[in-house]
């Protein structure tokens, strides 16, 4: 077995020795410094991190396997105060019913087959890449690196979860993301990944189109209503308007994000 092929349960599985021969071997291959080894829990699941340094760059583990992604809004239980913030924004917008929304503004459920690989921990500003400012993504491949694919997106930041958000399907109805400075989606994630915690701090993926992890602040900015500034930030969340946008000549490319990935193939 390569270790792209290490699945999230076969990680896990590994005695602590083993593990930590295994972060000795990738870090070898590649020329990285393994950081270390922790345990940690978020949302009620457990997971062995692994953390890899390059040249300042923190990188996590993230395993692979054929998880299910997206999300299927039927499934879809609001709260009281999500479901009244919703009524508020459908009246004032026009929109549709909670599940038809939600679904059109999420990726559609799919499995896929997705080999493990090592994913920047923090997502950063690609006009930062030095070594190309014609073309700053082009730079990642200088350096051996690549910015995240939609799927190893989604993958990434929700690591399995079947939930809405990462962390279950609740979202506060007394703010917005950037009103509340602790919670859940402040906190790395099961991979110990800072990812998809402030709806301003949107990314980049390999697909012009789609960005995710945020709207670049949209829906707060617009006063569009607690709920709606929350599904900005959930695992599956697909705004095509925005991303259309985003990759037209009127768009523009401050304030989006990439994450780099290395492979481990």
């Amino acid at each position: 077995m390569t270790y792209a092929d290490l699945t999230f349960e076969q990680w896990n599985k590994r005695s602590d020795d083993a593990a930590r021969r295994i972060a000795a071997e990738i870090a070898g291959r590649l020329d990285l410094t393994v950081v270390g080894l922790r345990s940690t829990v978020y949302a009620g699941r457990s997971h062995r991190v692994a953390l890899f340094d390059r040249a300042g760059m923190r990188f996590a583990l993230v395993p692979g396997g054929r998880p299910t992604l997206g999300y299927d809004a039927g499934r879809f239980q609001p709260a009281a105060g999500q479901a009244d913030s919703f009524a508020d924004s459908a009246d004032e917008y026009g929109l549709p019913s909670l599940a038809e929304y939600v679904d059109a503004m999420t990726s559609p459920a799919r499995a896929v087959e997705l080999p493990a690989r090592l994913v920047a921990v923090e997502a950063f500003d690609p006009g930062e890449v030095p070594l190309a400012p014609g073309d700053p993504l082009a730079g990642l491949a200088v350096m051996g690196l690549r910015t995240t694919t939609p799927d190893e997106w989604e993958w990434a930041c929700g690591a399995g979860a079947a939930t809405l958000f990462r962390w279950g399907d609740r979202s506060p109805d007394d703010g917005y993301p950037c009103d509340h400075r602790t919670g859940p989606h402040r906190e790395a994630n099961l991979w110990g990944l800072a990812i998809g915690q402030d709806p301003y701090r949107h990314e980049v993926t390999t697909e012009r189109t789609i960005v995710c992890g945020g709207d670049g602040g949209s829906a707060t900015c617009g006063g569009s209503g607690f709920f709606l500034g929350w599904l900005t930030l959930a695992t599956a969340y697909r705004d095509e308007q925005f991303g259309q946008w985003l990759a037209s000549d009127a768009g523009y490319a401050d304030g989006a994000l990439t994450r780099p990935v290395i492979e481990l193939g």
